[in-house]
């Protein structure tokens, strides 16, 4: 980073502004770029960029020979012409994750993966701080990478998507772990064979490697040290593993038990498996699992996933806004015994619904489709019995109540009635992320019983 505004951001979401103030700090100048041409110019970025130093609307190809580096935010999605323009002019292509490893100079713990990876990064962070050591998490959740750099953190703990590690060139760790592989963003990445090699650019400097032992999609080519988790027989013995004993299900390491799932706040046997991951790590670290074990008694649900976060009567209120892709959904659903009101919906992503038609008939007693996919779903879900289709989340709320309500009245032995917004779709036709589906979804929810 030699010459003046030799540097280019692009992209002025959360992480391109904390790009923009880590420059500012260390005294680079710098163009900032956004494809968005009404972005709201915040207080939070005047107070880091200049306003004659941001160049909204779609990028042109002469901005190339005006800058030496470009660092991309994780929200673009370079255009194919542009990107080669780029490598063509030699240029150099940075994320912050780049500019975090070039800079960081203590332990870090890489976590990805198509679910649970957010789940998996605030249950190891919790037991971290439980344990007495300095830790933060960041990347994908909760801080910007580059803002783990402000304090002397024991551990920094980075959740990276796929979209993070698609740009990113090396991210050192001293433990990297790939919860699960499933087809995802394919919109974005094309093939499902991209998207794998993408996720295991996670291994490629760890000094350890976490391994899904039951993930045929996770086969990491080189040789690190190895710890594994999963189901797969015959279990090794420095695995972490689901075992059953006296039909109660125990995560074990090896044949060693650990916790038993009666103990476990989290619901779900995918959430067992996000634990054996989480211990595993803890064993990467030298650090006590048994210690480990029972501070995991303790860790609440995630918000946005899987979270009952309100119960009237017997009717039970559940946010699982984070589901969206297929076997997210599929994981919830299987997690709940009881009586199903499953809401689905939003803008649907490339992926094959139609797996979901055997396992919706069996599990859910009424399926609200509801937002932009409603009209692809319904064709998709043709096998499901009780569906009932609507324009918005707001009016699907509205009508899984009065469903419910309509249930109890009707059947007076059902015991409990679960209605789950998981989704399995994005959430870009009605919100900005899924955090704010799942925001708003309690807010109406709560609203309705005033």
């Amino acid at each position: 980073m030699k010459k003046k505004s030799s540097i280019a951001i692009l992209g002025l979401g959360v992480t391109g502004i904390s790009v923009a103030k880590y420059l500012k700090k260390n005294n680079e100048e710098f163009i900032a770029y956004d494809t968005r041409k009404n972005l709201l110019i915040t207080n939070e970025i005047k107070k880091y960029v200049k306003k004659e130093n941001i160049i909204l609307g779609n990028f042109k190809i002469n901005i190339i020979k005006k800058h030496d580096i470009f660092i991309v935010s994780p929200g673009i999605n370079l255009d194919e012409i542009f990107l080669k323009e780029l490598k063509k002019n030699k240029k150099i292509i940075k994320t912050d994750i780049d500019i975090f490893d070039e800079h960081n100079k203590k332990n870090v713990i890489c976590i990805t993966g198509s679910n649970g990876k957010t789940t998996v990064t605030l249950l190891l962070e919790f037991i971290l701080k439980k344990l007495g050591k300095k830790a933060k998490a960041g990347g994908n959740v909760g801080y910007p990478a580059l803002a783990l750099l402000e304090k002397e953190y024991e551990y920094n703990i980075l959740e990276l998507s796929s979209f993070q590690l698609e740009m990113t060139n090396k991210i050192s760790c001293i433990s990297s772990l790939i919860t699960n592989i499933t087809p995802d963003h394919l919109d974005r990445h094309k093939t499902f064979d991209n998207y794998i090699k993408i996720k295991h650019k996670i291994f490629l400097n760890s000094e350890y490697i976490i391994l899904n032992d039951s993930d045929k999609n996770i086969i990491p080519q080189r040789s690190a040290k190895k710890i594994f988790f999963g189901s797969k027989e015959p279990i090794k013995e420095n695995s972490f593993n689901i075992t059953k004993f006296n039909n109660k299900n125990y995560i074990c390491f090896g044949i060693k038990k650990l916790i038993c799932q009666d103990d476990i706040k989290l619901l779900g046997n995918h959430n067992l498996l996000n634990i054996c991951s989480v211990l595993a790590i803890i064993y990467s670290l030298n650090l006590n699992i048994y210690e480990a074990a029972n501070i995991i008694k303790s860790f609440p649900a995630v918000e946005h996933r899987i979270e009952k976060f309100y119960h009237n009567g017997i009717i039970n209120w559940i946010n699982d806004s984070k589901a969206t892709n297929i076997d997210s959904t599929i994981s919830a659903v299987l997690s709940i015994q009881r009586e199903i009101i499953l809401l689905l919906g939003g803008r649907a992503k490339e992926q094959n619904y139609s797996q979901l038609n055997s396992m919706l008939s069996g599990k859910v007693k009424n399926l609200i489709i509801f937002g932009e996919s409603r009209k692809i779903l319904s064709e998709k879900l043709s096998l499901v019995k009780n569906v009932t289709v609507t324009d918005t989340l707001e009016e699907a709320i509205k009508l899984s109540k009065k469903t419910a309500e309509n249930l109890v009245r009707n059947k007076k032995n059902i015991k409990e009635i679960n209605i789950i917004l998981s989704p399995a779709c994005s959430s870009f036709d009605e919100f900005t992320s899924y955090e704010e589906r799942g925001i708003y979804f309690k807010k109406c929810v709560l609203k309705e019983y005033r």
